[in-house]
């Protein structure tokens, strides 16, 4: 289904049913997929009572837009606040939740901090605050971004995610590769947004105030673990739980251990909510 707006891109997104939701969660896709590799975590959570709803930010998957490019993170995030408005409308009291993966995760991290009246709590997986160092563009890259933002803002570059890295399991590897509404080019703007996104969340992380679960591997190959460790430790007290699982790769919830991953996930939504009913 697709919300259509006037005055900005469309933003397609989708919705699997629960017959008595407790609560509401909406996914947010990682850096150049879509909202479609998340088909098997929308039915898990429908079958444990949650409404789920999953959306393509604009430049990616079925939503309009240059393919990965966008000159601010805001216009993610007020595709993110378009699509919760409407889960909020559909399910009126119920509490809601973002679950956001890699650069989705970066994104609700940077939602929670700017509205966190809308939330219930927050679940991101192997968020995208720090690449990881084996990945760092060098100064000379740096240079070069800079200089495209002012001629080529819109050049396809190499968006540097290696399709071997992201999972364990070669289906899933394959389908990416095979996927075509997977991209793998960026834009130097999105280098330069995505930047002041991360730049803002480490500022930020002293104000956090939404309770989070943050799901990473120590081993992961395209972000870096311990920027993920150094979130945590700088949030307020009490507020981050981290959850780490050795041994996999970024995608933790493309990996052969995912219904283990999701099943953790599910546990963490029930108890906050049972905080929430408490705290009321």
């Amino acid at each position: 289904m697709t919300e259509r707006r006037n005055d900005t891109p469309d933003v397609f997104w989708r919705s699997w049913d629960s017959p008595s939701p407790r609560g509401a969660v909406l996914i947010v896709h990682g850096l150049a997929e879509h909202s479609g590799r998340y088909e098997h975590v929308g039915r898990f959570l429908a079958g444990h009572g949650w409404a789920a709803y999953a959306l393509d930010t604009r430049a990616h998957g079925r939503s309009p837009g240059a393919k990965v490019h966008v000159d601010d993170f805001a216009e993610f995030l007020e595709d993110v606040g378009t699509v919760l408005g409407r889960v909020r409308e559909r399910h009126p009291g119920l509490p809601l939740f973002l679950l956001g993966h890699s650069q989705g995760g970066l994104v609700v991290l940077q939602y929670a901090l700017r509205h966190p009246e809308d939330l219930a709590g927050i679940v991101v997986t192997s968020p995208l605050l720090a690449a990881h160092p084996s990945l760092r563009p060098s100064k000379a890259f740096g240079l070069a971004v800079a200089a495209l933002l002012r001629i080529a803002p819109r050049l396809r570059l190499p968006s540097g995610v290696d399709p071997c890295t992201i999972s364990r399991d070669p289906a899933v590897v394959k389908a990416y590769v095979e996927d075509p509404l997977v991209s793998r080019r960026v834009s130097p703007a999105w280098y330069a947004a995505l930047r002041r996104a991360q730049a803002e969340v480490r500022a930020g992380v002293g104000r956090l105030g939404v309770p989070a679960l943050v799901l990473a591997t120590p081993d992961d190959r395209l972000v870096d673990p311990e920027a993920i460790r150094r979130f945590a430790r700088e949030a307020p007290a009490g507020r981050v739980q981290e959850s780490w699982w050795p041994g996999l790769s970024h995608e933790l919830l493309n990996e052969p251990e995912r219904e283990q991953v999701l099943a953790a996930i599910d546990g963490w939504l029930r108890r906050r909510l049972q905080n929430t009913l408490i705290d009321r």
